[in-house]
């Protein structure tokens, strides 16, 4: 996993760095606040650990930005800064965790594997699977054999819903209700139209993966035999 490390005291980054390297981080360096935004913008990282007093632009500014740029990247802040108004100021726009300097080398790695086992446990409850196909929730990406396409609204309502019970018949009418709502107009011939849909992007990606159609009652998902 690899981790960025944004903070000015090149002495205390360096030795960040080499303790989290010993348990298999793959760590960079920025000392400087516009750098180290634009890294954070430009590469994708696992986790930020960063400072708040920084050359040319502040850590919270940087937090703020990135957070208004859609980068979820977990973000920890190291700083002297002590007051529980700067503490909440770093939560409330965004940061995981806050960390006041001096700190003990084992309680940063502690913390930075608490975040990150968290985030793999939300990336995880995020994303379904059936055979060879896999929907990720938070982007809307259907993927099959190295192939995805995008899909939302009440497509991706509607896969989410089949994938959640695709060991077991879904009622059309059920369907319905749950993505049209209880007092909706929307026909059985929404729910057609929307699968077929669906039908077309899976074959687009590839998938073996097929949505069977059981007369009078719903659908299924399947595993078509090669």
């Amino acid at each position: 996993m690899k981790i960025l490390i944004i903070e000015d005291e090149y002495s205390l980054a360096d030795a960040i760095a080499e303790t989290l390297k010993k348990e298999n981080f793959t760590v960079s360096i920025v000392t400087d606040g516009e750098e180290g935004e634009n890294e954070a913008l430009t590469n994708v990282y696992d986790l930020i650990l960063l400072d708040i007093m920084l050359p040319n632009k502040s850590g919270f500014k940087i937090l703020e930005n990135l957070r208004k740029e859609k980068i979820e990247t977990p973000i920890i802040i190291l700083t002297a800064k002590s007051e529980i108004t700067d503490k909440l100021n770093g939560l409330e726009n965004g940061a995981d965790d806050y960390i006041t300097k001096p700190f003990h080398m084992r309680e940063l790695v502690a913390r930075v594997k608490i975040i990150l086992k968290r985030k793999t446990n939300m990336e995880d409850a995020s994303i379904l699977k059936y055979d060879d196909l896999k929907l990720d929730i938070r982007t809307g990406k259907m993927i099959s054999n190295n192939n995805e396409i995008a899909i939302n609204g009440k497509e991706l309502d509607l896969l989410e819903i089949l994938l959640l019970n695709k060991n077991q018949i879904v009622n059309r009418e059920m369907l319905a209700n749950k993505i049209w709502g209880y007092n909706s107009d929307a026909e059985y011939n929404n729910v057609e139209v929307y699968v077929s849909f669906l039908r077309k992007k899976l074959k687009l990606i590839k998938s073996n993966v097929k949505i069977k159609s059981v007369r009078g009652i719903g659908y299924k998902m399947e595993v078509e035999d090669d």
